[in-house]
């Protein structure tokens, strides 16, 4: 299943917002925009007019009407915001500026705002004061009325567009900051081991944490307990188990001195089960003893490998001659991947010693081996510490082990039999590590 983020998806819901909100904004400015720019260019219009006609009352007579053409205002071509046209009750036009049509722009008894024929100029029209029959037009191109509602609109769009784009970085950016608490503790809580006692769980940095935080703690109290139990019952069982087997390979050994020459293989065979348990038991008790804690010590490795006791097999121990870590640990690991070899037809062992610049104890035998397709699968099971169902109870305890002493466990692809490296890693990794899984 694929997950979703919450930056993301608050981002988006931000987003879709805001362009609702945009597009209300920007309707309504429209709205606004169009109806206040009428009115203010009206209220312009109207003035023009009462302007010009207070202007031409001053000599009314002088706007008489004659059989010439229409007569244009005397002026310099220039460019007309207004346009304006004098005309009689009849329609005829007396006067008018350049620019105006030669054509009434409204019927002589229109009064007020109107638009003309063709709806191409708004006109304000008014009887001129002094001269009852004469009237007034003053008109504005709509292409231009239009053109200024747009040009408004749009620079006040261009200015809701800019300041939304601001406030999405600036809310992006407030968030990306607000969740940057939950990224860290997700990495608090990736570094954190329920098992290790003295690693807790950093403080919650938000209220909103809190509860997230205390339900960890109360799982890994329940983990931990349950671990703590898990353990005591191996080590408690490990620990009744000891005694009646090694009473057991007591008489065993005595029936096989006392037994007939034939049943003296089988009762060998016995003996040999009954000492594998002992030793698996044995690696139990110094696995499961007081949290697994390390109890780090100087010792000889000849020493070591000699008391491992195991019969019919060669025992070589090359390389370094001390090595430092937990004696009883480390005999644990070696008597189960030993047996290991012991039980794949291996002869001879040798266990090969470094102690520079990492302690590794590799162990390499002429047994069958393991095929190679089967290594790297057992290599990523150990590495991801996948026990279940991927490795022995061998391997498993001996890379317990490794990791406990701050390492790891390798197996190798030699030429022939078998080949494994328990890395112990540097002195200053040997740290008290709880066994995962335990």
């Amino acid at each position: 299943m694929k997950l979703t983020s919450l930056q993301n998806r608050l981002s988006r819901s931000l987003l879709a917002g805001w362009l609702v909100w945009s597009l209300a904004i920007l309707g309504s400015l429209w709205w606004v925009i169009d109806h206040e720019i009428e009115e203010l260019l009206d209220e312009t219009l109207v003035e023009s007019a009462e302007i010009i006609a207070g202007l031409l009352a001053y000599d009314a007579a002088a706007l008489r009407l004659d059989d010439s053409d229409t007569r244009a205002l005397p002026a310099a071509e220039h460019s007309e915001r207004l346009i304006w046209q004098i005309t009689n009750t009849a329609g005829r036009i007396a006067l008018r500026s350049h620019r105006a049509p030669d054509k009434p722009l409204a019927s002589p008894t229109t009064s007020g705002l109107s638009y003309d024929a063709s709806h191409s100029w708004r006109v304000f029209s008014l009887r001129l004061p002094g001269a009852p029959d004469l009237v007034l037009h003053v008109g504005q191109e709509a292409t231009e009325r239009e053109e200024a509602a747009v040009e408004a609109a749009r620079y006040a769009a261009a200015t809701a567009l800019c300041i939304g784009i601001l406030v999405m970085l600036w809310t992006r950016l407030r968030l990306r900051r607000e969740l940057a608490p939950l990224d860290a503790f997700s990495a608090a809580i990736r570094d954190y081991d329920p098992l290790a006692r003295d690693s807790p769980l950093p403080p919650a940095s938000h209220a909103e944490l809190q509860p997230v935080r205390d339900a960890i703690e109360g799982l890994a109290t329940r983990l931990a307990q349950r671990v703590e139990n898990e353990r005591a019952f191996s080590a408690h069982a490990a620990h009744a188990l000891r005694t009646p087997l090694a009473g057991l390979d007591a008489q065993l050994a005595v029936a096989q001195r006392e037994a007939p020459a034939i049943i003296q293989p089988r009762l060998a065979q016995a003996r040999q089960a009954a000492g594998r348990l002992q030793r698996v038991v044995t690696a139990l008790l110094a696995l499961f003893r007081s949290g697994s804690d390390l109890h780090p010590q100087r010792f000889r490795m000849s020493d070591l490998a000699a008391s491992l006791g195991f019969s019919g097999l060669q025992l070589q121990v090359e390389g370094a001659e001390w090595l430092d870590g937990d004696p009883d640990l480390i005999a644990a690991a070696l008597m189960n991947l030993i047996d290991n070899s012991a039980r794949h037809h291996a002869t001879i062992v040798r266990l090969h010693v470094a102690d520079s610049p990492e302690a590794a104890i590799t162990i390499a035998d002429d047994g069958s081996g393991i095929e190679p397709g089967h290594i790297s699968r057992l290599n990523q099971a150990l590495a991801t510490r996948d026990y279940a169902g991927h490795t022995g109870l061998g391997l498993m305890l001996a890379d317990m082990v490794a990791r406990i002493h701050g390492g790891r466990l390798e197996i190798l692809t030699p030429d022939a039999g078998c080949s494994i490296t328990l890395h112990l890693g540097p002195p200053a990794n040997r740290a008290p590590v709880p066994a995962a899984g335990l």
